[in-house]
């Protein structure tokens, strides 16, 4: 290797030099992208997105049901829970209002019972009543005016409190032009052990509805103490409560049964008589006195409802006997202060797929494990979360005390109706609490093995919806 005397340095040098020099830039480079890239203690979190247009957070450590969550109308879940319930029966009373200390949801990450994925591992155990024997309710016939395809709407509704019941329902619809509408409906409500008839009329809705009362009478059973009157979207929570309930009064006299509507400028306007929607209940030989002046009362202004009140008023010595479980719930938008008030469940619920939304229907699948008895029952958890069987799962920015049977005040304003309004049916009334925490009731299946599950979800746009998955077995 020779000396160059011109720069001092030895040949080849200056190419060796650069070559050095661009492989130190390149691991330099390299090194910088590897610390870059790195995990660190705390990872940035960034949320998947899957099929069907679904975001989940990464804070949802488990598997989930993309068709379930699709049918729950949820697309983005910020937190997914599931907790299992386990039923204790007992022939002795239970109050509709439990309070425990165990936590429903607020359980400590690294203590016993923390959640493990989305489940928590330890069950929940509560006690409910035994459930009440399937009641013999033919000694009742209801009669309802419709069409046939809210007729058929309504079935799953009915079922609940009419299948195999043995009581019958009476519907008077709009002739039907469809070519199977009536021999699908029929056949739907054999298949729910509904005893249904239907008869056709040409006469409008109001006329249909008031001659429902010789429609009953005229196919009335020796058995046969009551009739009533209802709407289509009238629901029965228990059919044994009700039987209990018109235990209670002498079928043998003329009475009138019902309910008043829960806003007095409701009443101002339609008068004191038993709202339809609640259920209006006639001893048969009531309907025998009405179906004697029918042609007098068809002729007059007054309909629907109003109709049978006036008709009883002008023509018989009977006056409406209210009964306050009988509810025909004009509440505006948000009920949920009512269903969620720990007081005795109502007989009737009415308006709940119009004024408002509650799925009665889903609302009352719990009652496939546990009896109707179950339906809104109330626990109250060490956490401060409160258990509505079947409607929600709530916690309300400041709990009440316990005992205080006042009602939160959800429901908009109606009619000019104020607070004093409400009072005479729901009070006593509380304001509704703004920062109250609500997970609502959205589906409810009953599984092959007997169990029953609910999902309920709480809303939020912004951060995404939490969904808590309640499985309810027997022990």
């Amino acid at each position: 290797m020779l000396f160059n005397p011109r720069d001092g340095s030895l040949p080849g040098a200056s190419w060796a030099w650069k070559k050095m020099m661009r492989f130190g830039v390149a691991f330099l480079v390299i090194i910088g992208f590897v610390v870059m890239l790195w995990p660190s203690a705390e990872p940035i979190k960034m949320p998947l997105t899957t099929v069907s247009n679904i975001t989940i957070s990464p804070d949802v450590r488990c598997e989930l049901d993309y068709d379930l969550l699709t049918r729950l109308d949820v697309l983005n879940v910020a937190q997914y829970t599931r907790r299992e319930i386990v039923v204790d029966t007992t022939e002795e009373p239970v109050p509709y209002t439990t309070r425990l200390e165990q936590p429903l949801l607020g359980v400590k990450k690294g203590t016993e019972g923390a959640a493990d994925g989305c489940s928590i591992p330890i069950p929940m155990a509560v006690t409910v009543p035994k459930p009440p024997k399937l009641p013999i309710a033919s000694h009742i016939d209801f009669g309802v005016a419709t069409s046939v395809e809210r007729l058929n709407d309504s079935l799953d509704a009915f079922a609940h409190w009419a299948g195999y019941t043995r009581t019958r329902i009476f519907a008077l619809i709009e002739t039907d032009r469809s070519e199977n509408g009536i021999r699908d409906v029929k056949a739907k409500a054999e298949d729910l052990g509904i005893n249904l008839f239907i008869t056709e009329s040409d006469d409008d809705y109001l006329h249909r509805y008031f001659a429902l009362i010789p429609l009953l009478e005229e196919n009335a059973r020796e058995s046969t103490r009551w009739g009533c009157i209802i709407d289509d979207d009238t629901f029965f929570l228990s059919m044994a409560s009700l039987v209990e309930a018109l235990d209670k009064y002498d079928h043998t006299k003329s009475m009138y049964i019902g309910g008043l509507s829960e806003s007095i400028p409701q009443i101002a306007t339609f008068g004191m008589i038993g709202f339809g929607g609640a259920g209006v209940f006639l001893s048969r030989p009531l309907m025998t006195e009405i179906t004697n002046k029918y042609d007098e009362c068809s002729a007059m202004d007054f309909t629907g409802d109003r109709r049978i009140a006036i008709c009883v008023y002008r023509y018989t010595q009977t006056r409406l006997t209210v009964d306050h479980r009988l509810r025909q719930l004009d509440l505006m938008h948000d009920a949920s202060g009512f269903f969620e008030s720990g007081r005795e469940p109502p007989l009737t619920v009415h308006h709940w797929k119009s004024w408002f939304h509650a799925d009665m229907p889903k609302l009352a699948v719990i009652s496939e494990l546990c009896g109707d008895t179950c339906l809104l029952r109330q626990w109250h958890f060490g956490d401060g979360w409160i258990l509505t069987n079947g409607y929600s799962v709530i916690k309300y920015h400041y709990d009440p005390d316990e005992g205080d049977l006042a009602m939160e005040q959800t429901w908009d304003a109606h009619n000019g109706a104020n607070e004093e309004s409400y009072l005479h049916e729901l009070g006593p009334l509380r304001r509704k609490d703004e920062d109250k925490k609500s997970f609502q009731l959205q589906d409810a299946v009953v599984e092959e093995n007997g169990r029953v599950t609910q999902w309920y979800v709480l809303r939020d746009p912004k951060k995404g919806d939490e969904i808590l998955e309640l499985s309810w077995r027997k022990r």
